[in-house]
């Protein structure tokens, strides 16, 4: 599991920049850079109510990684083996407005 850190504010699964899911989905199956990443498991906080981090539960900063994007050098089988993970796009209201930053393309020969 990788140390997960998640400024998507608008996400109903942050709580204090951690993700209240046991694990996350990123999607990216042709990316070549973090700006074609994004979280699949995003969710957008309803204005009027709060997140569903209200459930007793709280958010680990370990989370397992589901990972397409299988051109980054920390995925292994579809699971990111990151020490850590930053999720970015704190004002993001789509999935596609989120990205994973710690992406890192594999060199080619």
């Amino acid at each position: 599991m990788s140390y997960l850190r998640c400024n998507v504010r608008t996400c109903s699964n942050n709580q204090n920049d951690l993700c209240i899911r046991e694990g996350i989905q990123v999607d990216g199956p042709t990316a070549d850079n973090k700006d074609d990443t994004c979280c699949n498991s995003f969710t957008q906080r309803a204005e009027n109510y709060s997140n569903v981090v209200s459930r007793h539960t709280s958010a680990e900063p370990e989370t397992a990684i589901q990972c397409d994007a299988v051109n980054c050098s920390y995925n292994k089988e579809y699971k990111c083996m990151a020490p850590s993970v930053d999720i970015s796009g704190s004002a993001a209201s789509t999935s596609r407005e989120t990205r994973c930053s710690t992406f890192d393309c594999k060199k080619t020969l």
